[in-house]
């Protein structure tokens, strides 16, 4: 976080509290906070897929920086071979040439991959311990630990690794039972991070990226492993399948569902991928947890848990103009708007794709914040005011809010979000059971006028601190005050594809 320049500073601080205390005005978004009411809890939602650890040579390490935006869970997808059972990766694999089309970078990636596997003998017994090729894999979920997140243990293939069924299913499970009793329970030197979520499998109805075995194949497959972990610990969250068309129904979505159902297999949780490069619509997520939740419960579990396992305003790694998109603050705003409205929605878990440097990531090559990243480090700092507050005058087109406060009535923040549809992105339709929303117009989106009332304090003396995440701003400090009583007036002119968080704090 930067500062202004000292001339700012002290233009800013020369203002009266009058201006803090501004006239309303027209064109902006009124909104109201009641910072004497508690709404709730605010979620953390800083999930991501990527680790710290870098996956491929010439990545940065980024422990740092995850724990600088409070990252909360890592998911061990696309990490290129560590976590991974029995994938082998091949240079001239589709996949993984269009993801890496640079032959020698390719090249570095297969060696490593294939040199990271955990099992990579399936011929191997797997109750001896040299049978398995921890090291790699130790020392990415170390560096996950280390950044303070914990673990979400994707079980399966990344992108570019072979596809088909593993050859032995009872094997595969036994293998993934003593993975389990490594990271859990100390088994082979092992470690003792209470891992509690094992998701099975990525997108296996994904035009047969990941899975090209049958729909009754792979319901055996998760059975067996779910029933494994289990015998590990009763207490693990298993779930599955990570569906990428998650708005339609299937066979890995309600025929996975009811396959669990009918043999009595153990389905903690449900985990689902939404990207919204259809529509750039950011409550189309919310949309789809809460349908989500309906099928969970009209199929027979309504106490397993819905995890929106992967997430971003698009899913394209690979031309430059997506690429582009994604680094931008167009992003950056579109990414602050659906956490906010993730706050709403019936969804235990998130993982943004992807936190790391690799591709679709929050950081450059040498570990600096691209603009997403600061919307989420903002959106991590209102972690530290966790007792939600309500704020009236948003709306669920892209003007969003979230407010809090400090369990020691010490804190108040308020964090605003300015995103609007891009015109050059051209809506289609979101899918036969999300139907595209119609009837979206900005409103009042110049600017806003907050006003937050019953401030813990009362009438005593309070910092007021403003920072900006715009083009031309990093979350930097741009207005500071001093400040008192138990209200405040605050008018600000925030143009489209702007995040501001406001910090109110008791001196």
């Amino acid at each position: 976080m930067k500062s202004i320049a000292r001339r700012s500073i002290f233009l800013l601080l020369s203002c009266s509290a009058a201006l803090a205390q501004g006239p309303v005005t027209s064109g902006f978004r009124a909104l109201q906070v009641d910072a004497g009411k508690i709404a709730g809890n605010i979620h953390s939602l800083q999930g991501v897929n990527g680790a710290p650890e870098p996956v491929m040579a010439g990545l940065p390490s980024l422990v740092r920086q995850y724990r600088d935006l409070h990252i909360n869970q890592v998911r061990t997808h696309d990490l290129m071979g560590p976590a991974e059972i029995d994938s082998k990766y091949e240079f001239t694999n589709k996949n993984l040439a269009e993801l890496i089309p640079d032959p020698a970078q390719r090249a570095g990636v297969v060696k490593a991959g294939n040199a990271s596997i955990i099992f990579p003998d399936m011929s191997a017994d797997p109750d001896k311990p040299e049978s398995y090729n921890f090291g790699p894999t130790d020392k990415v979920l170390a560096a996950v630990q280390a950044s303070g997140a914990e673990v979400y243990y994707r079980i399966g293939r990344s992108w570019g690794a072979n596809t088909n069924p593993p050859a032995d299913f009872d094997k595969y499970a036994n293998v993934v039972k003593h993975i389990a009793m490594h990271y859990n329970q100390g088994w082979d030197n092992g470690f003792h991070y209470h891992i509690r979520y094992w998701e099975f499998w990525n997108e296996p109805g994904d035009g047969g990226n990941f899975w090209t075995g049958t729909p009754e194949q792979f319901y055996s497959l998760y059975a067996k492993t779910a029933l494994a972990l289990k015998s590990v610990d009763p207490t693990l969250k298993v779930g599955g399948d990570g569906l990428a068309d998650s708005s339609h129904g299937g066979a890995y979505r309600e025929g996975f569902l009811d396959y669990c159902a009918a043999h009595k297999v153990p389905l903690d949780f449900y985990s689902w991928h939404r990207y919204a490069d259809q529509s750039a619509d950011p409550y189309a997520a919310v949309r789809l947890a809460r349908e989500i939740r309906g099928v969970l419960d009209a199929h027979g579990f309504p106490k397993a848990e819905s995890i929106l396992s992967e997430w971003n305003l698009n899913d394209d790694c690979f031309s430059e103009k997506e690429k582009t998109e994604l680094k931008s603050m167009h992003n950056a705003a579109f990414i602050g708007a659906v956490l906010c409205y993730l706050q709403d929605a019936p969804l235990d878990q998130a993982h943004f794709y992807r936190g790391d440097a690799a591709w679709a990531g929050l950081f450059d090559l040498q570990g600096q914040y691209y603009k997403p990243a600061y919307t989420f480090e903002a959106m991590g700092k209102m972690l530290d005011t966790q007792q939600r507050l309500a704020v009236e005058g948003t709306d669920t087109f892209g003007f969003a809010a979230l407010a809090g406060r400090s369990a020691d009535g010490r804190k108040v923040q308020v964090f605003i979000d300015n995103y609007a549809i891009s015109a050059s992105q051209k809506p289609a339709e979101e899918g036969k059971s999300l139907p595209l929303r119609t009837g979206i117009v900005d409103h009042d989106n110049a600017g806003y006028n907050l006003a937050i009332n019953n401030l813990p304090w009362g009438k005593g003396a309070f910092s007021l601190k403003r920072y900006r995440i715009s083009k031309t701003r990093n979350l930097e400090l741009v207005e500071e005050k001093s400040l008192s009583g138990a209200s405040l007036k605050l008018s600000h002119r925030m143009p489209t594809d702007t995040v501001d968080l406001i910090v109110l704090e008791r001196k």
